[in-house]
């Protein structure tokens, strides 16, 4: 849309070149072929409507010069107006909006999955990715860029990033997702950025990547080294009767810069290697493009005012609808729309996905259609926070003055280069024992995501032993370096990994209550958030994560929306 309102603008202003009695630029013959591709390309009504206006007024100028000679791309004077959309034509592009949006939401879920396996190394499509989308979003601003299909007149200016950028952290698996996400969306676009079929986009890329690679300056290697003016030096100094400590001096010097650059393309022919096997890789993830630039099928679309068992497609309206199971609700407060899921109301937004039980309702929105469907959820979240939960039951035992809490400290610490043993010490645990149990929690958190950061993909043993000599702690050391490692594994966690048996259950506005040993929890879910605790005490506040004390051991409850993961963890 953006790009057909600069083509109109331009057309404007050489009609106006034109009536001030100007050359337009680029001549007249670039005037007609712009005319020639506007007449062909399917304009929005505002847009349409500006054309006709200013080709109006070029066919009058065209039409009152005396004996002027026809132009050789003559075109029809009618223009119709632009008819206005059928209400069928309506229909099939909000349905067609609707997929589009399904679709991102399944590819969100699979790029989650594939962003963790290329977190790991030296992250070459990660990387390979960014340099890509640097690339091509410069070159789609420049002239000539529609008509490359070859890709003939594109050189690449933005080099693959660093494994070390500091713009870009490669570590966080948010960034990648959303690295991955953008990737496949820019992607998508090709075919309309370009006049491309949309079977062609896989080979668009492939061209495209592989002009990056071929270039020697995307891998941030050292500039090639001029042996050739050496070697004329060395022959010159002889040729001159140099003395023979100034020969040797060249030919040493020569010989090291030879070394060096036969170094230099041992490591670039390596480096072009590795990313050409990564680039196959990054070529591979198209698959997950909708059919046909990809190998996803379209999410399937019932027609408006069907309803299926775990699909539907309607017309906004206030009600009741079943969808499998559920019965979810349509009202309408002041203008805005919400969807109701067992006397909850949730905004209706353009997407919107509620998690129930083992399912997820997905609600997509285009105007006044509704798309709602039931699919299959994934229990990872909830794997990962009793993952995390696992190590935070560590670093809140109270055992040896809070030895975990200070440990994960000082392992900060000894990453950003400020560790001080005297400043890890004992004392520390009379502030922990003071601090209120959900302030502790959160701080426990913080510490393990900034370690988390700082550690990157390093073994946590190393540091970890080191610090457990300087505290005296090198049992507690070596135990949470076997949690981290487990923990900051770039592995999904999954039911046996956690080492014990997960149990799930849905939370409700009325009390449920939760045997564990001999302790009975009860469990209630309120406007705020849910909360935990027994009887006589006071209740804790479950957000997404808490770690509860038991006699027994510890016990770790994961929630996401009404859905709650809990396991029993062992007290070290």
């Amino acid at each position: 849309m953006e790009r057909l309102s600069d083509l109109v603008d331009l057309y404007e202003y050489r009609v106006e070149d034109l009536a001030q009695g100007r050359v337009p630029k680029g001549g007249k013959r670039a005037l007609l072929e712009l005319r020639t591709l506007l007449v062909q390309v399917r304009l929005p009504g505002p847009l349409a409507k500006r054309f006709r206006q200013a080709d109006a007024r070029f066919r009058a100028l065209r039409g009152g010069k005396a004996g002027g000679e026809p132009t050789p791309l003559d075109l029809p004077t009618l223009l119709p107006e632009e008819p206005a959309p059928s209400e069928e034509a309506q229909g099939q592009e909000a349905l067609r909006l609707l997929a589009f949006r399904v679709w991102r939401l399944f590819a969100a879920r699979e790029v989650k999955a594939r962003a963790r396996d290329l977190l790991v190394g030296r992250r070459e499509e990660l990387r390979l990715i960014h340099a890509f989308l640097q690339n091509y979003l410069e070159y789609q601003e420049k002239e000539g860029f529609e008509r490359d299909y070859n890709l003939s007149r594109f050189a690449p200016t933005y080099p693959i990033p660093p494994l070390s950028e500091s713009l870009m952290d490669l570590e966080d698996p948010k960034v990648a997702e959303a690295l991955l996400l953008e990737y496949l969306e820019t992607a998508f676009r090709i075919p309309q950025d370009l006049p491309l079929p949309p079977e062609e986009t896989k080979s668009y890329v492939r061209r495209f990547l592989n002009r990056l690679l071929d270039w020697e300056e995307a891998y941030g290697l050292p500039p090639k080294r001029d042996l050739l003016a050496l070697r004329r030096a060395l022959e010159e100094a002889r040729h001159l009767g140099a003395s023979e400590k100034e020969i040797a001096r060249l030919e040493e010097r020569l010989r090291k810069e030879a070394q060096e650059e036969r170094r230099r393309e041992l490591l670039l022919e390596e480096e072009k290697r590795r990313f050409r096997v990564a680039g196959e890789k990054v070529l591979a993830l198209l698959n997950l493009l909708p059919t046909p630039q990809g190998e996803t099928p379209w999410p399937e679309m019932p027609p408006p005012r069907e309803v299926r068992e775990n699909l539907a497609t309607l017309r906004l309206a206030p009600g009741r609808i079943q969808l499998g199971p559920l019965v979810l609700t349509l009202s309408q407060v002041e203008g805005t729309w919400h969807l109701g899921l067992f006397g909850e109301d949730h905004l209706l937004e353009e997407t919107l996905v509620l998690p129930w039980e083992d399912l997820e309702v997905w609600a997509v929105r285009e105007g006044e259609l509704l798309h709602l469907r039931l699919e299959t959820r994934s229990s990872l979240r909830l794997y990962e926070l009793l993952s995390e939960g696992r190590v935070l039951t560590l670093l809140l035992s109270p055992k040896k003055d809070y030895a975990y809490l200070r440990l994960l400290r000082a392992l900060s610490s000894r990453l950003k280069g400020e560790f001080r043993p005297e400043a890890f010490g004992p004392h520390l645990a009379e502030k922990y024992r003071l601090a209120p149990k959900e302030a502790l929690l959160d701080f426990a958190r913080k510490g393990l995501e900034l370690t988390q950061r700082r550690l990157g993909g390093n073994d946590p043993e190393p540091f970890l032993r080191e610090l457990g000599r300087a505290l005296d702690l090198e049992g507690e050391a070596h135990t949470l370096a076997e949690a981290l490692r487990g923990f900051l594994g770039r592995r999904s966690p999954t039911r046996e990994t956690l080492g014990g048996e997960v149990h799930f259950l849905s939370l409700s506005p009325e009390p449920l209550s939760l045997k564990v040993g001999n302790t009975v929890l009860f469990l209630r879910l309120r406007d705020d958030g849910a909360y935990v605790g027994q009887a006589g005490e006071v209740a804790r506040r479950l957000r997404d994560l808490l770690v509860y004390p038991l006699p027994e051991g510890a016990l770790v409850l994961a929630r996401e929306g009404k859905r709650l993961a809990y396991l029993v963890t062992e007290t070290p």
